[in-house]
């Protein structure tokens, strides 16, 4: 463990400032106040995956090419100006400029940020502690997460603003952490093009890739659904304002927790067991979330989280093994960027649905298409599992 924690230390002090998310209990409410409708807010949160989709690939790219800690840096910093873009804005505009900024952060970081962790510990031959590294780092996310949360509302309360610029302060100080971090350079013998399709043709060619991206589709397809309208859903079922930031810090703490118990279930059963968990679990919450009841609606909405976390540790102790070195980072961001260009419409798309329809018959229903949609894909795709 101390060998991990030597090799990775600035990613670990990086994760747990990234986690003072303050704005994350208050964001919808913030955005409401300046004006803006469920509609828009879904329609700002399209312009996030519109930017994702455009730049995951190149910074992919940018990652394998001048360093994957680079891409970090220049994706954390984008992510602190979101935040400061954000606090400062009071037209739908100025809101898709943040949305915006947001996207293209987690272009340079999501693709870089497992490239990064994986080959280093490669280099230390610690490469099958992977996944029980990246719960490790959600963890101290979720620790200054938790205690981002439980004070957001409070701080929201104070005056709309701080969490914002509270929230760039921590990413700053994220940033700092990364800067004297070293890692292995790889050469690249590629040129950018060829580097480019490389990697695009890899996560169609290989049938584990592949598979799982078709999974994880219609898996995962309509939790922008709850996600965008969850603060409202909460506040018309009873719960109140104040106790927003604790149901968010609860969260944030069973996330940390999962971060240390979930990479330990991935190397306790076949992956292939796992994923249809996944999927019939994912299903049942969605028919759990379209109930009245506020407890059933928070218990689902906790799990719900946590399936998804379980999905991103699972992913990464399939996925890294069919990924060379020189290109992983590429080959993530192209996986990403083909899930962004389906995602471009989807917030929006949820969120009209959700304000036209009623939840209480859309969730059970989105519940049905998950089990019918996931569960031919992996009838079909199970033997690459």
């Amino acid at each position: 463990m101390k060998k991990r924690v030597k090799a990775l230390w600035n990613m670990y002090v990086a994760s747990f400032f990234v986690g003072f998310t303050f704005v994350t209990p208050i964001w919808i409410l913030f955005f409401q106040l300046r004006g803006l409708s469920l509609a828009e807010i879904g329609f700002t949160a399209t312009g996030t995956y519109l930017v994702n989709f455009l730049l995951e690939y190149p910074a992919g790219i940018y990652a394998d090419r001048y360093g994957r800690k680079k891409a970090c840096i220049v994706g954390t910093t984008l992510m602190m100006l979101s935040f400061i873009v954000e606090a400062t804005a009071h037209s739908l505009t100025q809101f898709v400029i943040g949305a915006a900024l947001v996207g293209a952060g987690w272009a340079f970081i999501s693709g870089a940020r497992e490239a990064l962790v994986y080959d280093t510990l490669k280099q230390h031959k610690l490469q099958r502690f992977n996944s029980i590294v990246l719960g490790r780092m959600d963890s101290l996310s979720s620790l200054g997460g938790m205690l981002s949360a439980f004070s957001g509302s409070v701080l929201y309360a104070m005056h709309s603003t701080i969490p914002y610029w509270l929230s760039a302060i921590a990413y700053c100080v994220a940033v700092a952490a990364l800067v004297p971090m070293k890692e292995h350079k790889f050469a690249q013998k590629l040129r950018p093009h060829k580097q480019f399709l490389q990697g695009l043709s890899l996560v169609f060619k290989s049938p584990t890739i592949r598979s799982l991206l078709l999974l994880y589709i219609p898996v995962f397809f309509f939790e922008e659904a709850w996600y965008n309208a969850s603060q409202p859903i909460l506040l018309g079922l009873g719960l109140p304002l104040v106790f927003l930031g604790a149901y968010q810090g609860m969260k944030t703490g069973l996330f940390g927790i999962g971060g240390w118990v979930l990479p330990k279930l991935v190397k306790t059963y076949k992956h292939r067991t796992l994923l249809l968990g996944v999927v019939i679990l994912e299903a049942l919450l969605w028919v759990l979330l379209g109930s009245n009841s506020l407890v059933f609606v928070i218990a689902s909405s906790y799990v719900l989280i946590m399936i998804h976390q379980f999905w991103n540790y699972l992913d990464a102790d399939i996925v890294h093994k069919h990924i060379p070195s020189s290109i992983r980072a590429t080959t993530l961001s192209a996986r990403q960027m083909l899930t962004s260009s389906i995602w471009i419409l989807n917030p929006w798309a949820m969120g009209y649905l959700v304000k036209t329809f009623s939840r209480t018959w859309l969730f059970p229903l989105f519940g049905v298409a998950i089990l019918l949609f996931a569960g031919i894909v992996f009838a079909f795709n199970k033997k690459h599992f």
